[in-house]
């Protein structure tokens, strides 16, 4: 059975295949009704959110992969993770938002201490402006 990194790879060669054809049909269909313009529109713009998911569930991937060899990211690290990869760079207070929305519970303190483990394992940079911290994978 393939990895799930293959899996993504295959998915992405698929989706892009999608759109390519999605581009051969906007040339063919310049001359065409408005209805077919609006459709041809519609497909391309509903193709974007799934293109942008798997390059974050890459991201996301590349990212946990960072961990040393047998740790098991739990959720609190994979929601920290999927957020920075889906949202880029943000505070920790964006950061607690938005594992909030993933989790539906996590405190502050608990995102801070995970943060600070994943940046020692050179997963997530930290940058300091004045107060606030800015958190984002790392490259």
């Amino acid at each position: 059975m393939p990895g799930l990194e293959e899996r993504l790879a295959r998915i992405e060669r698929l989706l892009q295949e999608a759109l390519a054809r999605l581009a051969r049909l906007e040339e063919a269909t310049l001359g065409a009704s408005e209805e077919a313009r609006l459709a041809l529109e519609l497909a391309m713009a509903f193709a974007r959110p799934v293109q942008e998911a798997l390059e974050a569930s890459r991201r996301a991937l590349r990212a946990l992969s960072r961990l040393e060899a047998g740790e098991e990211p739990d959720g609190l690290t994979r929601a920290i993770v999927e957020a920075l990869a889906a949202r880029g760079p943000m505070s920790l207070r964006g950061l607690e938002r938005e594992v909030r929305r993933l989790r539906g519970s996590a405190s502050r303190s608990a995102i801070r201490a995970r943060v600070e483990r994943l940046r020692e394992a050179g997963v997530v940079e930290v940058e300091r402006r004045g107060r606030r911290m800015v958190i984002r994978l790392a490259v």
